[in-house]
């Protein structure tokens, strides 16, 4: 229950002088709490909704939110246990390079959207990528988000704050030809990791890291259960990308073959594929050296390595595959999420259905002479 004294009358001593009118009352940790106000209109308001908060089992400690953005991302960040090396690593770069430096220093309850509307702007005004700027102010919202549950916050101030447009990049998918032909232009020393990305639609962090254990040639399948990243400079090997990520690819008897070469001539005791030296591969280098060259020499300017993968999914649905079976392929966490992505491809299969159902069926049900229609 909250209480509204006069503290003149209460404090002698403070007779007309100070705030008049306090409210005082416990928060929903039985704390003792005051606040006080110039009339008395003001603290009955406070203390009406004071004691609705508590009632309804929202109240917000205006204490708590006196803390700086800075030092709450920080005690965020320190309690993320489950975020990858990887993002932990790009959100601690997006804090220490652009959150800090424009809101570091605000208290909690003083961030207003105006504060994030001039950081779009100023970040947008600098050159930044649109991209970039959404993933600051993303992560900048998901920080927020958490003060909203702990009740540190009443309302998001990062909510409802119009980010630049989101265009998605447009998936390339090759045909069997082009992933021929770019299979040909690579250096042969990688010739087998590109194919190998363009049939199984690994990506390519999971085939960078792939230890020759995880290949079963025997049974034609690989195990994927890591994947290389680098942090902080370092490459290491990291759990996938996602609970999903961690699954079973079955082997084309042709790319088992292919495999069988790899292991005996290029691979290491560690990496079913490295570079001629034997050392892991990294990506950056990989790009630089040998990926740009064999796309522009195969006629494939602007590919990128990851189009392999919606290759390697379109050529499933070429051949008739079920949603399914590419979801599980691929490691997409649902069905979903793989129809959300090639879904279109699928409706060019309606006249390969058509001519299949006309194959097995047709001449039992439709036969060569039909009674009249009367």
């Amino acid at each position: 229950m909250a209480h509204v004294e006069n503290r003149w009358s209460a404090e002698p001593s403070r007779k007309e002088s100070g705030l008049r009118w306090r409210v005082r009352y416990r928060d929903d940790l039985g704390r003792h709490r005051t606040k006080s106000f110039r009339t008395q209109t003001e603290a009955n308001r406070y203390a009406r909704e004071v004691e609705r908060s508590l009632d309804l089992g929202n109240y917000i400690d205006p204490e708590a939110a006196r803390v700086t953005f800075e030092e709450f991302a920080a005690r965020w960040l320190r309690a993320a246990h489950d975020l990858q090396p990887r993002t932990r690593e790009n959100y601690e770069g997006i804090l220490r390079n652009h959150l800090v430096p424009a809101i570091g220093s605000t208290p909690l309850a003083r961030l207003r959207p105006e504060h994030f509307r001039e950081l779009i702007a100023d970040k947008a005004e600098a050159g930044l990528a649109d991209p970039t700027i959404r993933r600051i102010a993303r992560l900048a919202s998901t920080i927020l988000k958490t003060a909203v549950t702990d009740r540190v916050l009443a309302h998001n101030p990062a909510d409802g704050v119009r980010l630049p447009r989101e265009v998605a990049r447009e998936m390339r998918f090759l045909t069997d030809e082009e992933l021929g032909s770019l299979v040909g232009a690579v250096a042969p020393h990688y010739r087998t990791f590109v194919l190998a990305a363009g049939v199984l639609g690994a990506r390519s962090g999971e085939l960078r890291g792939l230890h020759p254990t995880r290949l079963n040639l025997l049974k034609g399948q690989v195990h994927i259960v890591e994947q290389l990243q680098e942090i902080d400079g370092s490459l290491h090997r990291t759990t996938p990308k996602t609970p999903t990520s961690t699954r079973t690819i079955t082997i084309p008897r042709f790319l088992v073959t292919e495999l069988e070469e790899q292991l005996s001539e290029r691979s290491t005791t560690d990496y079913v594929f490295a570079t001629p030296d034997g050392n892991p591969i990294r990506a950056s280098n990989f790009n630089r050296r040998v990926w740009q060259p064999a796309i522009r020499q195969a006629g494939l300017d602007g590919l990128r390595f990851h189009d392999l993968r919606h290759t390697a999914a379109s050529l499933a649905i070429a051949v008739g595959a079920h949603p399914k079976a590419i979801m599980e392929r691929l490691g997409h966490s649902s069905i979903t999420v793989t129809l959300d992505r090639y879904g279109h491809l699928f409706p060019a299969l309606d006249e390969v259905l058509a001519e299949r159902i006309d194959s097995a069926f047709g001449d039992a049900l439709a036969p060569p002479t039909r009674p009249k229609a009367v």
